[in-house]
């Protein structure tokens, strides 16, 4: 009986890639974005638990089993954790195009038998050189990208972005979703208002203007040195009107889309996200 040989770095690069556009296949039914370098190592998780292969075959039971804890560490890994709920629908998600993938192979080799494909625990290899795989995946990234900036050309302009919003040499990043029911501005200015929350900016807000923007609106303190980029909003809703503490950023970048410093920053205290996958409501007037 012939026996198939394995090379590790095969497969582990290939289960790589393999995980790597699972991954992507989850930003696009889940409209998320992780960090490209987490997503990365996420893949690369991915790669190294493919080494189970190896392992004697595992019954049905445990090999889902292990397929679950393997595909909740590595949705943690690429997309960290927000909410409860978010972190879920990632994982069920990405589950779901695991196994649909899994089970799109094991249908190929019920069907074809392919010379040099070998299936163990659920984990692909396919017996090729690994610079034909190198190659190969690069020119599948190169016509990818081609396509999708072709489909993309004429699309309107989207309403979930990426951002980054700066102050005092400090950097807040996040994910933005425009609301269009969000009219806001500041009365002196005019300048379009933005909504975050005050868990999502603690971390740049300095100490001396902490109060303020807990709701404690008529905390003064003379060292303060966001004095001058505080302004009150005022708001109103079907069932109430107040005012909302704002302040003046340095800047916000929506990237691929545009960077201004005419902005103000609204900011609640009633909830710690705006949702389970964005952490700012954008303007329509900031366009």
């Amino acid at each position: 009986m012939l026996q198939q040989v394995i090379y590790v770095d095969v497969l582990v690069i290939l289960n790589l890639i393999i995980t790597f556009f699972l991954l992507l296949a989850t930003e696009l039914f889940t409209k998320e974005k992780g960090k490209r370098w987490r997503v990365f190592l996420g893949a690369l998780a991915g790669g190294i638990y493919s080494l189970q292969v190896f392992l004697p075959e595992m019954g049905t039971l445990l090999n889902i089993l292990t397929r679950v804890i393997a595909g909740t560490a590595i949705t943690y890994i690429s997309f960290g954790f927000k909410t409860h709920k978010r972190f879920i629908k990632l994982c069920l998600v990405f589950l779901a195009v695991t196994f649909l993938f899994a089970g799109l192979m094991i249908g190929l080799w019920i069907v074809f038998t392919p010379s040099g494909m070998l299936i163990n625990n659920s984990v692909v290899y396919f017996g090729i050189s690994l610079p034909v795989l190198i190659v190969s995946t690069a020119v599948c990234y190169v016509i990818s990208l081609v396509f999708s900036k072709i489909l993309m050309r004429n699309k309107p302009q989207t309403t979930i972005c990426d951002f980054v919003l700066e102050i005092d040499g400090k950097k807040a990043e996040g994910r933005a979703m425009l609301d269009t029911g969000n009219n806001l501005c500041e009365s002196f200015s005019g300048y379009p208002v933005v909504i975050c929350t005050y868990d999502f900016l603690e971390k740049i807000i300095p100490d001396s203007s902490k109060e303020f923007f807990k709701g404690n609106v008529t905390a003064i303190n003379s060292e303060d040195t966001w004095q001058r980029r505080k302004r009150l909003v005022p708001y109103s809703t079907v069932t109430e009107k107040g005012m909302l503490p704002a302040f003046r950023p340095d800047k916000l970048i929506l990237k691929n889309s545009t960077q201004t410093d005419k902005v103000f920053v609204a900011v609640i205290n009633y909830k710690k996200h705006i949702n389970e996958s964005f952490d700012m409501l954008l303007n329509p007037n900031l366009f």
